[in-house]
């Protein structure tokens, strides 16, 4: 137990000073006695729920639907295009007796490169997709932080963990709700957007 009390104290006051070197960094720095008290005290934590908090947001959910939709479609088209390679297979197999055996692998050829291409340009529209989804949770993340940030200002929070890492919490210190408000209200949809398919 005294082992881990120590622990815990090391890790405090590690997180007190990565709190506290960025605003001297940046020239904040306050009378040596305010520091003083700072150290004195206990650290006051808060905090959030990431997952949940992105789980519930109105901009992932309507960029996990759009993308769902951007998907379904170009996964449609390909199948269309499958379709059409298959069906043209069928048709050289039932012509090979009427084409020289030079015409004939001319034809197969030129479907399996077909064949290859649209599998190209499945890999190439799911990393698209793939990429819209990631810029779009970026995006979205980047503003969680800034929220996570101002609630820490605002409360005199020293630091905000993930609630992944924290084991039990009160709810006074459980600001996951407030980030998810903030959020819904300041953001409804991304802007961003992948490059388009080729």
């Amino acid at each position: 137990m005294t082992c881990l009390c120590s622990w815990l104290l090391r890790t405090a006051a590690v997180l007190l000073l990565a709190v506290n070197l960025p605003m001297a960094a940046q020239g904040q720095t306050e009378p040596v006695q305010s520091d003083r008290t700072q150290l004195d005290r206990a650290p006051l934590i808060g905090v959030v729920d990431i997952q949940s908090v992105l789980r519930e947001s109105i901009a992932v959910k309507a960029l996990a639907q759009r993308v769902e939709i951007a998907r379904q479609a170009a996964q449609q088209s390909m199948l269309d295009r499958e379709e059409a390679l298959r069906a043209a297979d069928v048709e050289l197999a039932q012509r090979r007796a009427s084409l020289s055996s030079e015409d004939y692998l001319s034809e197969r050829s030129r479907l399996e490169t077909q064949g290859v291409a649209l599998q190209r340009e499945m890999q190439t529209e799911r990393r698209r997709l793939d990429q819209l989804f990631s810029q779009g949770m970026a995006e979205v993340q980047q503003v969680l932080l800034t929220i996570s940030q101002e609630i820490a200002r605002e409360r005199n929070l020293d630091v905000i963990l993930a609630k992944t890492t924290v084991i039990i919490v009160k709810s006074e210190f459980d600001y996951t709700e407030e980030a998810l408000k903030r959020l819904n209200a300041r953001l409804t949809d991304v802007s961003s957007s992948a490059p388009p398919a080729n």
